[in-house]
């Protein structure tokens, strides 16, 4: 008798959230938004939520947006010596006439946005599982990636939008990086700050901040210590890559 009244008092598991009530939990109350993931992963719905829109908003940009953006940058290249004019009106032919072009720059867009993802999944699986010394699955990391990256998709339409109405991907700052003067022939300095400024906004701070809590979540860390090393190494990583990004790209 014991036993029975023990079986049926004690509680069962948790019901799994379905990943409509994941997805309002990481904008409603994201420090809830992790139960269930700790046992089984559950990133390839934010994954493909995020690739299927990323690729939508690069094919539907294309001709208005992403073709302008090349010619403007071929044709500043010419100016400045890096390229031939032949080449650049060979270029600009196939990719504003070839439809070849337009599924050879979508098809490209759609294997980076899983990189990134993995990229950044394994970076947060070594700063919490080796630098802080925590347990962490990589597939946990995934998940925190994929989920919290998903409020980050409203930037994604509000930065394509601006490019939209201004038909070029130039110019289009969401972080600090518009404090930076825009010049005529801006240096290398000036590209690589504004770079690394663009990395830090408030939707930047929105998906860190959502992040951290989820790392933490399915970790057992401190957030505290979870956030120092999350914004170090995003702070880190994002200065490595401006610094790349200005040596190799055009200015004096």
């Amino acid at each position: 008798m014991t036993e029975d009244v023990s079986a049926i008092a004690a509680p069962g598991p948790a019901p799994r959230l379905s990943p409509l009530a994941r997805t309002a939990r990481i904008f409603a109350d994201p420090a809830r938004a992790w139960e269930g993931l700790r046992e089984k992963s559950a990133w390839a719905f934010p994954l493909l939520l995020g690739l299927v829109l990323w690729v939508a908003l690069q094919a539907l940009a294309y001709d208005r947006v992403t073709v302008p953006t090349m010619l403007d940058q071929w044709g500043e290249a010419v100016a400045n010596g890096r390229m031939e004019a032949a080449q650049e009106q060979q270029l600009s032919r196939f990719f504003s006439e070839s439809p070849v072009a337009r599924w050879i720059v979508v098809g490209q867009q759609a294997i980076v946005w899983p990189i990134l993802i993995l990229l950044q999944a394994l970076l947060l699986w070594f700063g919490v599982g080796f630098v802080l010394g925590t347990r962490i699955r990589f597939g946990s990391a995934l998940d925190v990636i994929c989920w919290s990256g998903l409020v980050k998709l409203p930037q994604l339409v509000l930065f394509f939008t601006i490019a939209f109405l201004r038909e070029s991907f130039l110019g289009v700052h969401l972080g600090l990086g518009a404090l930076v003067p825009e010049a005529d022939s801006p240096t290398k300095l000036q590209n690589g700050l504004r770079t690394f400024l663009d990395l830090i906004g408030p939707f930047e701070a929105w998906w860190l901040f959502v992040a951290v809590l989820g790392a933490a979540a399915l970790s057992g860390a401190p957030r505290r210590s979870v956030a120092w090393v999350v914004v170090a190494l995003y702070l880190a990583l994002g200065a490595f890559l401006a610094a790349v990004g200005a040596y190799f790209g055009p200015g004096a």
